[in-house]
C-alpha cells in the first residue's frame, strides 16, 4: 500500500475503522483523518448519540459493547466487523487502545494497527509506572510520594498537593487539595471506594511551575519520526484545554525521543507537562498511549492521525519536523461545558458565547476544533443540542460530561479485568 508520499495524503479510498466516537479526541481525529483522504467507519456504545457520528466524513457508525464492562464482548465485535468489512486500518482513539494492545495480535491478523506492546503501554498507562519511568530516564517532574492506606495518604500530604488515582481519565482522578479539610474528604471518598485497602497505589504530588502544555508523538519502532507540542491557553473540561496555541519546545522532544527508546515504543504517544518559561525547562506530570486532540497539530501543517496510518502500515518514514509555531484553536463546546460546570449562570454562558461567535477575547484569530460548519455542516448538530441543554439548565453539562467519559475512560477495575484476558495471540 502505498501513499501520494506526502505526510498529510494517504492512499485514496483507505477504510479506517475508528474504535470510539464520543469523545473529543474522536472528534479531532477524524477530521485530520478525513482531511487525508480516508474513508472512515466508527464504533461506539453510544452510536446514537455519540459526537463522530454527526459528521459528514463518517460513512457508517457501529453500536459496540461498552469496553470497560464488556471487554471480551468488545473485542469480540471488532474482529466481526474486521471480518465483515475490508478495512485498512484499526484506529484506537482513547482508552480503549489498553484492550487493544492486550489482544493486538489478534487484531492485527486483520487490519493493520500501530500500537505499542502490552507491557511498555501499561508503563505509561499507570500513573505511578509514568513516574517510575521518569525516575529510571532521569527526566524532570514534580516531587512524587506513593501511598496505599488512608494513613499513609494523610502523612505524604504537604498542601497544596495534588492526589492522584493510578488509572485515570479526563481528571476523574485527580484532586487538587488545599488544607487537611480537603484531604480529608478526598481520603473519605477514596475509603469508601475501597482504593485505600492496601491493593492500589495513590499518588501524592506536589504541584511545579509552569503553563500546562502537550506533547503530541508518534514513533515506529522505537524512533520518534513526528512530535507537536501545544500550550493551554485556557482550561476546560476535566483540566484539559479549551484553547490552544502551538509552540516549539526541542527539548521535551528530546526526551520524548528517549522515553520512546527505552520502551521500544510503536504507534502515538501523548504527555501532558508543565513548562516553565523562566527555566526554560518541563516536569513531565501525565502520560497517555494515544494521539490525544490533534487538530492544532493538523492546522499547524502536521497531520499526526495519517503519519500514524502510515506508520500502522509499516511505510518507511523519515522523521518530521514540528508544525508551525503560534498557531491558535480553540473549543466554544468545551467552555460552555467548563463554564457551567463551574456554576456560571445562563446570562454569563451566553455572553460568552457570543464572544466565541463573533471572534473576540481568546477566539480572536484561534481556529474552532470541533464544530466546522464550513467543512460539516453535520457537526452543528451536536454543538446546537449541547448548548441548548445547557443555556436551558447550566446543571445538564455535569451530566453530560460524565456520561460522555463513562463511553471511554479506563477505570482500574477494568485495567484489571482486561489483564486477566488470553495472553496476546491466544483465542479466549
Amino acid at each position: 500500500m502505498k501513499s501520494d508520499g506526502s505526510p498529510g495524503r494517504l492512499r485514496p479510498g483507505l477504510r479506517v475503522l475508528v474504535t470510539e466516537g464520543s469523545s473529543t479526541s474522536a472528534r479531532q481525529n477524524l477530521y485530520a483523518l478525513a482531511y487525508a483522504g480516508a474513508v472512515i467507519d466508527v464504533c461506539d456504545s453510544n452510536a446514537r448519540f455519540c459526537m463522530a457520528r454527526y459528521s459528514r466524513y463518517v460513512r457508517k457508525c457501529y453500536r459496540c459493547p461498552l469496553f470497560t464492562t464488556a471487554p471480551e464482548a468488545y473485542l469480540q465485535f471488532l474482529e466481526e466487523r474486521l471480518r465483515a468489512e475490508k478495512y485498512d486500518i484499526l484506529f484506537p482513539v482513547h482508552d480503549e487502545i489498553f484492550l487493544v494492545s492486550r489482544c493486538r495480535e489478534r487484531l492485527a491478523a486483520r487490519a493493520a494497527l500501530a500500537v505499542a506492546n502490552f507491557e511498555a503501554l501499561e508503563r505509561l498507562q499507570s500513573k505511578a509506572e509514568f513516574m517510575r519511568l521518569l525516575v529510571e530516564l532521569n527526566l524532570p517532574h514534580p516531587p512524587t510520594v506513593f501511598v496505599r492506606s488512608g494513613r499513609d495518604l494523610k502523612h505524604a500530604c504537604a498542601f497544596p498537593c495534588y492526589i492522584k488515582l493510578a488509572y485515570s481519565t479526563a481528571g476523574r482522578g485527580v484532586f487538587l487539595v488545599h488544607n487537611a479539610e480537603e484531604r480529608d474528604a478526598v481520603a473519605n471518598r477514596l475509603e469508601a471506594e475501597g482504593r485505600l485497602t492496601g491493593d492500589a497505589e495513590i499518588l501524592v504530588q506536589r504541584p511545579a511551575p509552569g503553563l500546562l502544555s502537550v506533547v503530541q508523538t508518534v514513533f515506529q519502532h522505537g524512533r520518534l519520526v513526528a512530535g507537536h507540542c501545544y500550550q493551554a491557553r485556557a482550561m476546560g473540561v476535566g483540566g484539559s484545554a479549551r484553547a490552544r496555541i502551538s509552540v516549539s519546545h526541542p527539548l521535551v522532544l528530546q526526551h520524548l525521543a528517549a522515553i520512546g527508546a527505552r520502551l521500544s515504543w510503536h504507534g502515538a504517544l501523548m504527555i501532558d507537562y508543565l513548562w516553565d518559561p523562566a527555566s526554560a525547562q518541563p516536569a513531565y506530570i501525565d502520560a497517555n498511549p494515544r494521539i490525544g486532540e490533534t487538530f492544532n497539530a493538523t492546522l499547524s501543517g502536521l497531520n499526526l492521525c495519517a503519519i500514524l496510518v502510515q506508520v500502522a502500515l509499516d511505510q518507511p518514514l523519515t522523521p518530521h519536523g514540528p508544525g508551525r509555531a503560534g498557531t491558535r484553536t480553540h473549543s466554544i463546546l468545551m467552555t460552555l461545558l467548563a463554564g457551567a460546570q463551574e456554576g456560571q449562570s445562563r446570562l454569563a454562558l451566553a455572553a460568552e458565547l457570543g464572544r466565541g461567535l463573533s471572534h473576540q477575547g481568546i477566539y480572536a484569530g484561534s481556529e474552532e476544533e470541533l464544530t466546522r460548519p464550513r467543512d460539516d455542516l453535520l457537526s452543528l448538530i451536536p454543538a446546537l443540542w449541547i448548548t441548548g441543554r445547557v443555556l436551558i439548565d447550566p446543571r445538564a453539562a455535569e451530566r453530560l460530561v460524565n456520561k460522555t467519559v463513562h463511553n471511554y475512560a479506563l477505570s482500574e477495575k477494568a485495567a484489571q479485568a482486561i489483564r486477566r484476558l488470553g495472553a496476546p495471540g491466544e483465542e479466549t
